[in-house]
């Protein structure tokens, strides 16, 4: 496996924490970014020692950290020092992107606000996440995930039924769909000065990704009566989830029904309605709804999912079997395009996930590489950048690197 990738040579300064923003990182350091993540001393990114409970732990390996940091290097610096912010600035004036999840107030106190970067190193593209976005009274409002992204983005909301409880968040699923808009602009933003010279600052949230994802319902809502949970029976039977005798679920999606029809009702033995007038048209199927979906669904419904397969998998059309997470986790599919890859880790190795871009064809990481220990770099980063081994060995004596 080649060690380059499409971000082969840019170097980012990464000072951010927990999943969305180093997920933005780590989509970098899988194609080749040379991402150094900077910590605070002491315990660094909380995500290190965060215990939540929810079995993110296997052993003595943090899954988290080894999804979203593996391929990084890691400086603890204290910011808060002259001469730790002092040693990031000469860091600065190496780097092509700075990346950052705090918070504005944050990081204009430590005096790391958008001109005091481009201060040191004009040609410095500087990438920012936060929760609500970067104008309006509650730019500096904190915001996770669960808050932001999935309550104040609508989330929740779009995918609970009315009547129902909640529908709780999935874990970092705000996050990286974040992560993936942050890597794409910041992507534009080194295209866009390599072809003029100018560096832009790229900025996006966890609000704003969770409008973008929900912008067709956000969209439609100006339409008068638009609903965005349907209160009855379904009126395309032909994009509906129909399950089988031992309860596994067939999600049928004929957009555009005309060339499948004819083999849909040979598939299911109902050949004869294949020139039923009631259902002669997404017109007619629409009208006669109900007594379409009850076929349908009683056909499915007399088999196993075991029986229906070779049927449904020599049927050229657009459906698919409802996976669990352990299906999907061992799917041939997701393995023969590198969706996911063994890491490792000491003399074993754990399973993660690839970004969902490829590039000639390859989606893991150009280096197997695992999460860095807090710290792992700092020597040999503040070297390259002019500190002597006295002068090193000063700053760690006042405990302001690590």
């Amino acid at each position: 496996m080649s060690d380059k990738g499409i971000f082969s040579g840019v170097r980012v300064l990464e000072l951010a924490q927990y999943v969305f923003v180093p997920g933005a990182g780590v989509l970098l350091a899988d194609q080749g970014a040379e991402v150094i993540k900077i910590e605070s001393t002491g315990t660094g990114d909380p995500y290190r020692t965060l215990i939540v409970g929810d079995g993110r732990e296997v052993g003595a390996t943090n899954l988290a950290m080894e999804q979203n940091n593996r391929g990084k290097k890691s400086i603890a610096l204290d910011l808060k020092s002259a001469e730790g912010r002092e040693a990031f600035l000469k860091l600065v004036e190496t780097a092509d992107v700075f990346l950052t999840s705090l918070r504005p107030k944050a990081l204009r106190s430590l005096k790391l606000d958008i001109e005091d970067l481009k201060a040191r190193n004009p040609r410095l593209i500087y990438a920012r996440g936060n929760g609500y976005g970067f104008k309006g009274a509650e730019a500096d409002k904190a915001g996770f995930d669960a808050s932001a992204f999935w309550a104040r983005g609508g989330m929740s909301y779009a995918f609970t039924l009315p009547g129902n409880k909640p529908t709780p968040p999935r874990a970092a699923f705000g996050d990286h769909s974040g992560s993936v808009a942050l890597a794409f602009g910041i992507a534009g933003a080194l295209f866009k000065r390599a072809m003029t010279g100018e560096a832009p600052v790229v900025e996006t949230s966890l609000l704003s990704t969770a409008v973008w994802m929900l912008s067709s319902d956000l969209t439609y809502s100006q339409v008068p009566g638009y609903k965005v949970h349907h209160d009855g029976p379904s009126r395309m039977p032909l994009m509906e989830l129909y399950p089988t005798r031992d309860g596994r679920l067939i999600q049928l999606m004929l957009l555009d029904p005309r060339p499948h029809w004819p083999s849909l009702c040979r598939l299911l033995g109902l050949d004869e309605l294949i020139d039923d007038p009631l259902f002669a048209d997404n017109k007619a199927r629409m009208q006669n709804a109900a007594s379409l979906s009850a076929q349908i669904g009683g056909k499915i419904a007399a088999r196993d999912w075991a029986d229906w397969q070779p049927e449904f998998d020599a049927w050229d059309a657009p459906w698919e079997l409802v996976r669990t997470i352990e299906d999907v986790t061992n799917d041939p599919q997701v393995h023969a395009n590198g969706m996911m890859f063994d890491l490792p880790i000491g003399e074993s190795s754990v399973r993660v996930v690839s970004g969902p871009s490829a590039f000639d064809g390859q989606a893991s990481p150009v280096r197997l590489e695992r999460s860095p220990g807090m710290g792992a770099h700092t020597d040999a980063l503040l070297t390259e950048v002019g500190y002597s081994a006295d002068a090193l060995a000063d700053l760690k004596a006042r405990r302001l690197v690590q």
